[in-house]
């Protein structure tokens, strides 16, 4: 059975060396584009919470890259068929799982800075998103 870790501390000691240097990456873009989001260990991850809303979560998991998940906490009801309503990625970053879900990658180190700020960007346009379903 996997560990099961209580602090982001943990968490991060836990990680091989470049898997903790990814994480570290997206816990910097999230802190950038919201300083009020509440960091915790939830799902196994690292969690970050809006008004004690769950809105992001880092994947690490496996061996496949490092994501930072966008979603809305429970308080919409998810649909995997529907299409996405979310109209603030420009740039098309974002991989959808859902109408409520997406994932972002990890930005490229070789690409210019603009990604680092389109990424942000993106994360504030979502959490400027209601976390409950629109009337």
């Amino acid at each position: 059975m996997p560990e099961r870790f209580t602090t982001v501390d943990e968490f991060l000691a836990a990680q091989e060396p470049q898997r903790r240097a990814d994480v570290e990456t997206l816990r910097e873009l999230v802190r950038e584009a919201e300083p009020r989001l509440v960091e915790i260990v939830k799902w196994n991850s690292p969690d970050y919470q809006l008004d004690g809303v769950d809105r992001l979560t880092i994947n690490a998991a496996g061996t496949g890259p490092v994501r930072l998940i966008l979603h809305f906490g429970t308080g919409r009801p998810e649909d995997r068929g529907a299409a996405p309503t979310f109209s603030g990625d420009p740039e098309g970053l974002l991989t959808w799982h859902s109408n409520i879900r997406a994932s972002l990658r990890l930005p490229d180190p070789a690409k210019p800075a603009w990604e680092r700020e389109a990424i942000v960007a993106v994360i504030r346009a979502w959490l400027a998103e209601p976390s409950t379903a629109p009337d």
